[in-house]
């Protein structure tokens, strides 16, 4: 059952319901190949080769999900803020002038205060947080067109036997877009603690599209985007999005 859980999308059910068809599929190939060619009495073979097919399809099903990169729709117009990751939001605060944000990733705190390389808290913000599942989608998307202006990347902390939960840093890349109006976005990718890989596959001074993918994340992490409190924020705490095709907020002119 949990092996058609995941095939249904796990925590996310709405992409990949053909997975129950391709399931049954090779399941069915692998049993006639091992009827086929294996010697072996009915009453042994059954639970081994169901045994089998079950781990192999599982496993086979689980780095399909993780790594998978579906097409997607962009909504909206140039105004509107597209999400930059898979996930659930888990919170949306208000950030005053100048006041660095803060990130929270399973009670570990980290101040973004590489952000402060750039002008973009000069005026009142949102930080809007998004944690991503092992079963969501771990591509990230631009939040708006523009020039992106800042890669920072930030190391994790090595985990140790007497390190304090408190001092451990979980690795991020905080990435800030500019659009050619002076609009600007950040986005940090905060990796899951021990894991320890962000990409960003751009590089400073080069130009990307609302929508397009620039860059990634690995298992189960968090996305925060910074945008300018001038918008209208059309998702909730709870509300379950999708990169590129869910608007965060609309630009107010």
């Amino acid at each position: 059952m949990f092996i058609f859980w995941v095939a249904k999308g796990g925590f996310n059910r709405r992409f990949l319901y053909t997975d129950n068809i391709i399931l049954g599929i090779v399941s069915s190939l692998i049993n006639i190949g091992i009827y086929e060619n294996i010697e072996m009495p009915l009453w042994v073979m059954t639970p081994v080769v169901c045994g089998f097919t079950v781990l192999f399809l599982f496993i086979a099903l689980f780095f399909y999900r993780f790594f998978r990169n579906p097409t997607r729709k962009i909504s909206g117009s140039k105004n509107d803020i597209v999400s930059p990751a898979d996930g659930r939001i888990i919170y949306i605060k208000e950030l005053e002038s100048n006041q660095i944000p803060v990130t929270v990733k399973k009670k570990r705190i980290a101040n973004i205060s590489e952000i402060t390389k750039t002008d973009i808290l000069q005026q009142p913000c949102y930080l809007i947080g998004i944690a991503i599942t092992l079963f969501d989608v771990h591509m990230n998307r631009s939040p708006i067109d523009g020039k992106i202006i800042l890669v920072k990347h930030t190391p994790g902390t090595s985990i140790g036997l007497n390190t304090p939960e408190s001092t451990l840093t979980n690795e991020r890349n905080t990435t800030v877009f500019e659009r050619e109006d002076g609009v600007k976005a950040g986005v940090v990718q905060i990796a899951a603690r021990g894991v320890n890989r962000c990409i960003v596959i751009p590089k400073e001074g080069e130009n990307v599209e609302r929508g397009s993918i620039f860059g990634k994340i690995r298992w189960g992490s968090q996305t925060d985007l910074i945008i300018p409190r001038n918008c209208e924020i059309m998702v909730r705490e709870g509300e379950q999005v999708h990169a590129g095709s869910t608007i965060i907020g609309k630009l107010l002119d």
